[in-house]
């Protein structure tokens, strides 16, 4: 089977400044008109629709270069498109390099785009694809990073909590799908598997069946989708292109960079929590303003944005990273709380006994200046030591008394 596949691979990383002069190295920074704004308005719910046109920016740089892999000794020719750049929050950047297979084999097109997303080929192969579409990136890395965290031909860093790309795809065929193969064609694509129709491949069909059950999307016929922690696929037979790049500026620079944007952002903070590399107030303040200020329960006011992303959501575990995240800090908050809360306690008790010592010696003296120890008992410090000592049995038999009333 041949397709045409629109695929983006993801990365993303944790700056230490800003990334200046991007327009000196050709960089498109994407301004969105007042009408454009509106638009985004009537679709998406205003704070949404703010934060992904004004508070995370998009940059592009075209490439347009035609290249091809070996696959079995045959080549696999494919375009690398643009690469596209979110500076976001926090310091945060992501990118997209867009590729697009022209009606290629599906085998041809999940081997190779297995091949480019995992970093461990990148040590021997994909020369040409990483001038072209990789060292841009990695320009930008080395600016907005301190002199120590610089590297020349190392990529891992391009992805700072993983081992490869991950990968949103839009896959349409002209051919027919066999019926009931539909599921299992999707579920190779997103793998990156080679498809057998009607085989679930070296995987169990059971496993097989639960990751469709738990992350497979059917809305309208004539295209579903599949989200997994890896990839987003869409596959289609019939959708018109415009259609199709109403996906691609939606669902993938819309809903998907989000997504992405709170993973790496619930990553980098995970991060500082365990190496202890900022304090934890610090990172319960910075958790309180994102979930403030970039969080948000639905995105748009139609169904469908809010299903997809909700999907992505499930497959990123973007909302358990939270969870798990705030559990954390919140117990170690706790602790600390309890810990200062015990210290105070111990300080009163202090006070407390300094104040009850000095008001023992203020009776004692009243009695000795009303009295005179000197007429009661042999000498006067007999008198002192046993008056005081009296008063503090009589105060702890009252103390004694209401802690058990209590």
């Amino acid at each position: 089977m041949k397709i045409t596949n629109t695929a983006f691979l993801c990365g993303y990383f944790s700056a230490n400044r800003p990334a200046e002069g991007l327009k000196d190295g050709g960089w498109v920074k994407r301004d969105y008109t007042e009408d454009e704004r509106i638009k985004l308005q009537n679709y998406y719910f205003p704070e949404f629709a703010q934060c992904m046109s004004d508070e995370i920016e998009l940059y592009s740089l075209p490439i347009n270069q035609a290249c091809s892999l070996d696959f079995n000794g045959e080549k696999v020719p494919f375009l690398i498109e643009d690469i596209r750049l979110w500076e976001a929050p926090f310091h945060i950047i992501l990118y997209a390099v867009k590729l697009r297979f022209e009606e290629v084999e599906f085998n041809h097109v999940t081997w190779s785009l297995n091949s480019l997303r995992n970093f461990v080929f990148y040590k021997d192969m994909h020369r040409q694809f990483m001038d072209a579409a990789l060292l841009p990136i990695m320009e930008i890395y080395n600016k907005t990073m301190d002199a120590n965290e610089t590297f020349d031909n190392d990529i891992s860093w391009l992805a700072e909590s993983g081992n490869k790309f991950k990968i949103f795809q839009i896959i349409k065929t002209n051919e027919p799908i066999e019926k009931g193969d539909e599921q299992l064609l999707i579920y190779d694509a997103a793998t990156l598997a080679a498809h057998t129709p009607h085989s679930t491949g070296i995987n169990s069909p059971t496993y097989v069946q639960h990751v469709l059950d738990e992350h497979f999307i059917s809305i309208f016929s004539g295209w579903s989708g599949i989200a997994i922690l890896d990839t987003f696929t869409l596959l289609t037979t019939d959708t018109p292109d415009w259609v199709i790049g109403n996906w691609e500026k939606d669902y993938f620079e819309k809903i998907y960079i989000y997504q992405l944007f709170r993973k790496v952002f619930l990553y980098s903070v995970n991060l500082h929590y365990r190496r202890r590399t900022e304090d934890v107030l610090a990172l319960e303040k910075k958790l309180s303003l994102f979930e403030q200020n970039h969080s948000y329960p639905a995105i748009s006011y139609n169904f469908l944005p809010n299903i997809i992303n909700s999907s992505i959501e499930k497959s990123l575990n973007t909302q358990r990273d939270y969870d798990q995240l705030n559990r954390m800090i919140n117990k170690e908050l706790d602790i600390r709380r309890n810990q200062a809360e015990e210290k105070t306690n111990h300080f009163l008790t202090f006070l407390t006994c300094l104040t009850l010592f000095s008001a023992i010696y203020d009776a004692a003296s009243l009695f000795n200046d009303s009295f005179g120890y000197a007429e009661v008992f042999p000498d006067d410090h007999f008198g002192f030591r046993f008056v005081s000592t009296i008063l503090l049995v009589v105060v702890l038999i009252v103390y004694l008394f209401l802690a058990k009333k209590k």
